[in-house]
């Protein structure tokens, strides 16, 4: 069950809010993202559809899963001379936007302590 379709999203924001053939990837992806953020399927509420709606804007837009440089730890500009330094988080890397969305599709089967840990479960 998505959280928002095509129509709904013409009907929030407009028909114009993303060229005709854009529109199913880039609902499919706010879909994606809602179901990555574990918000319920199952919830039928008007915030969730007008999220979905904007998402999928961003989507369209190409802003939804933007590529990332990292976590910023500092940034500072000196005026005279004109100088830019940028310090990123230990271990911060950068990512491209389609990683992002490839690690939200696969969320529910990556495992989070990495490849080597694995949970055990009692049968």
């Amino acid at each position: 069950m998505p959280y928002v379709t095509a129509a709904q999203v013409d009907e929030i924001l407009g028909s114009d809010w993303a060229e005709e053939a854009a529109k199913p990837l880039a609902v499919q992806m706010a879909n994606d993202w809602l179901t990555a953020k574990g918000i319920p399927a199952d919830v039928d509420d008007e915030r969730i559809v007008r999220a979905g709606a904007y998402l999928a804007k961003m989507a369209a837009g190409g802003t939804l899963y933007a590529d990332s440089e990292g976590a910023i730890k500092s940034e500072s500009v000196k005026a005279d001379t004109v100088s830019v330094s940028t310090e990123y988080q230990d271990g911060a890397k950068a990512m491209l936007g389609d990683m992002l969305y490839i690690k939200d599709l696969l969320r529910p089967w990556l495992n989070p302590f990495g490849s080597s840990v694995r949970i055990l479960s009692r049968l």
